[in-house]
């Protein structure tokens, strides 16, 4: 749970990486922004007003062992913040030198420290670095002695965010926690903010857990629960269904339970079984067989495993319960494909 509703923006430094690959200069502020009360409230909001999702990541202390350089300088403002303009140019060269795909965007790199965040229910500081890659055009309109002039400048958005990480003050002999964004570019080479910078991974967590194990369900369905094993359609979306309402309606998740309720059947448990263990080693996830099942973790998978049935593209149909309510068929005049929907009453 995150609630940023009492923080408070404490510092803030602004630098400028440019992209190393194509010769681009890394440009080093020597000091803080000086920045009055309303505009300080605005960067509080670009800064905070995106994060939403609860999924935790840690630094990985030690890289081809050597120390994580980003773990060292937060560590070191988190000790004493007059380390705060050093660590940033720290933080700031490293970036620079992680940037080497000529893909990667140049862009301002702002490096903040906040106070009083809460984090399930604890209340931390924390060090934010936030990278802004996209710039907007915008109209500026100045009056003039015959009325008015318009020019056309450039600007941040602040309702957008590229790329962000939250560094919480709390369980650092585990890498401390860390929430992150990263809304551009979703390619190998857009990856180095996570790993080649930040060096960071995610927490084996009750999020993680039920994230998991809900791609698991579908990828399953995808893979091996269908028609090619002559598992028809509806059967298909009745497995993703009583999988997402097992992770719905549980408050916890326990492996022969899930297999007993979702799976059912001693073949289709065997073949789950059998694909899971597949999916860990290819995806390198790891798996627990019980856990607390997070809320929000399981209502933003659950987006991903609606029931439809698409009949060419005449019909989208979403089916949500009995699947023995449907019947296939072909009829025998036209050569074509029907389904049968048999209900109650109409709502």
């Amino acid at each position: 749970m995150l609630d940023f509703s009492n923080a408070h923006l404490n510092k803030v430094i602004l630098h400028k990486t440019g992209n190393k690959a194509r010769e681009e200069q890394l440009i080093i502020s020597e000091s803080e922004l000086e920045i009055n009360e309303s505009i300080k409230e605005m960067l509080q909001q670009f800064f905070l007003g995106h994060f939403c999702e609860e999924a935790f990541y840690s630094f990985k202390t030690e890289i081809d062992n050597q120390d994580n350089d980003v773990f060292v300088s937060v560590k070191n403002i988190f000790s004493n913040s007059e380390n705060f303009i050093s660590e940033s140019k720290t933080i700031a060269t490293k970036l620079f030198d992680a940037g080497n795909h000529p893909k990667i965007k140049s862009g301002d790199l702002y490096i903040a420290t906040f106070s009083d965040l809460v984090v399930d229910d604890e209340l931390v500081d924390a060090v934010g670095i936030f990278k802004s890659e996209t710039k907007q055009d915008f109209l500026r309109i100045d009056s003039s002695s015959n009325g008015f002039d318009i020019k056309i400048e450039e600007g941040i958005n602040l309702n957008k965010i590229d790329k962000a990480c939250l560094v919480y003050n709390t369980e650092q002999d585990f890498g401390f926690k860390i929430n992150i964004i990263d809304n551009v570019n979703k390619q190998s080479e857009a990856q180095y903010w996570r790993n080649d910078f930040l060096g960071i991974e995610q927490r084996k967590d009750d999020f993680y857990q039920t994230q998991k194990y809900m791609e698991l369900c579908k990828d399953f369905v995808q893979e091996v629960y269908n028609e090619e094993h002559e598992v028809e359609k509806p059967q298909q979306i009745a497995m993703l269904n009583k999988s997402a309402k097992y992770f719905k309606e549980n408050e916890s998740f326990d492996k022969k339970d899930f297999e007993e309720n979702v799976l059912s059947q001693p073949e289709v448990i065997e073949a789950f079984n059998t694909f899971s263990e597949q999916y860990a080693e290819e995806k390198n996830v790891q798996l627990a067989d019980s856990f607390e099942i997070s809320e929000n973790a399981a209502k933003k998978a659950q987006t991903k495993m609606k029931g439809v049935l698409k009949l060419d593209k005449n019909f989208h149909i979403y089916i949500h319960g009995d699947e023995t309510r449907i019947r296939r068929g072909v009829d025998p005049e036209s050569g074509m494909k029907f389904y049968q929907f048999y209900y109650d009453e109409e709502e």
